[in-house]
């Protein structure tokens, strides 16, 4: 399913054929942010002297508050894994890397016994974790995986003319 995205342009002359990101994981991860922001500014404001005798500022109020944002940004990180792809090559983001690699390069794109996320083979005998394409989404996570799958066999296919 062609889809606009601001990265296409960078990505290649080609529209994208399939965007692929895990609706579950973004949904629990911004639930996750919104629980940890929430527990820690309730904390930070109701803490005003432990059993102690210790008694916490207003600056040690809004550090906690702080952490609590911070935590909250790095669950928040697991919103970023997606796949683009297109009839030239795909392009993987993780939670922290971003790989573009042609097809010509990869061997087989699926998922493993128990994986939770697809996996690309490379023809150099490494493996490629595709975060943005997760088991638990279901029927989303099939249709993403066989839309790769009939880019890739097309891309070989038409290398393979190309070449004789």
């Amino acid at each position: 399913m062609p889809t606009e995205d601001p990265l296409e342009a960078r990505y290649s002359d080609e529209p994208l054929e399939l965007i692929a990101r895990p609706r579950k994981l973004i949904i629990w991860s911004v639930i996750a942010a919104v629980v940890i922001v929430v527990t820690f500014v309730v904390m930070g404001v109701l803490l005003k002297q432990s059993e102690a005798g210790t008694i916490f500022t207003l600056s040690d109020q809004i550090g906690i508050g702080g952490i609590g944002v911070i935590l909250a940004a790095g669950a928040l990180m697991f919103t970023r894994p997606r796949v683009w792809a297109n009839s030239e090559r795909i392009k993987v983001r993780n939670v922290f890397t971003t790989k573009s690699l042609p097809w010509g390069v990869i061997r087989d794109v699926g998922v493993s016994q128990g994986s939770a996320w697809g996996i690309l083979d490379l023809h150099d005998d490494d493996r490629l974790s595709m975060l943005g394409l997760q088991v638990a989404d279901g029927q989303r996570a099939v249709d993403a995986m066989r839309r790769l799958r009939q880019l890739h066999a097309a891309a070989l296919h038409t290398g393979t003319e190309d070449d004789a």
